[in-house]
């Protein structure tokens, strides 16, 4: 015995109809994802993160309250990352570690590419990793590498910097030593 509706609205798709739409529903969902996170907001409050360091300890940014941060998103993949991460060994050997907290975040999957690059450029200052990108993306919002936070002794944003800087000039010195006096300097390209 067939059945035919007799109305339209209860018309029964063919099977390849349902599988059809099945498989389109299927793939929109697989494709489906996160809405992307946007970057903390300068003159904000920064996220409160807590950075795990390549021997696995710990550091919450709220630990350094009292310091300009100097938060730097690299990956050793990153071909500019690479480039200027000697001029932020240099930078990090003059600045004031009780006026400044200099600090390398990578999101290399494990640590050891981060090892063995520190080893072979003998960069020291670079001691934290973010595998997954969890900090990185999910509460950062980072879009490219590198990326860098400048943030205040009260953990509020001043600058968000994206892509490759000349760390080791008296410009930027000069800029950083203003932002830790709380001075809005518009100094060179950096500002």
């Amino acid at each position: 015995m067939n059945f035919y509706p007799r109305n339209k609205a209860m018309t029964i798709r063919p099977p390849i109809q349902r599988s059809s739409l099945l498989a389109l529903i299927l793939l929109l969902g697989a494709c489906a994802d996160k809405a992307p996170v946007a970057s903390p907001v300068l003159d904000q409050p920064f996220p409160s993160v807590t950075l795990q360091a390549l021997d696995g300890s710990e550091l919450a940014l709220t630990d350094l309250r009292g310091k300009l941060v100097i938060l730097h998103v690299w990956a050793t993949w990153c071909p500019p990352c690479r480039k200027e991460m000697p001029g932020l060994e240099r930078l990090a050997r003059k600045l004031d570690q009780k006026k400044f907290a200099l600090l390398a975040l990578s999101v290399d999957e494990d640590a050891d590419p981060v090892n063995e690059f520190k080893i072979k450029y003998h960069i020291d200052f670079a001691r934290h990793i973010d595998p997954g990108m969890h900090i990185a993306h999910d509460i950062l919002g980072v879009k490219a590498f590198p990326e860098t936070f400048l943030i205040s002794q009260d953990g509020t944003l001043l600058r968000h910097m994206i892509g490759e800087q000349e760390w080791d000039t008296p410009a930027m010195q000069q800029l950083l030593l203003q932002a830790y006096n709380g001075e809005q300097s518009k100094v060179g390209a950096y500002w």
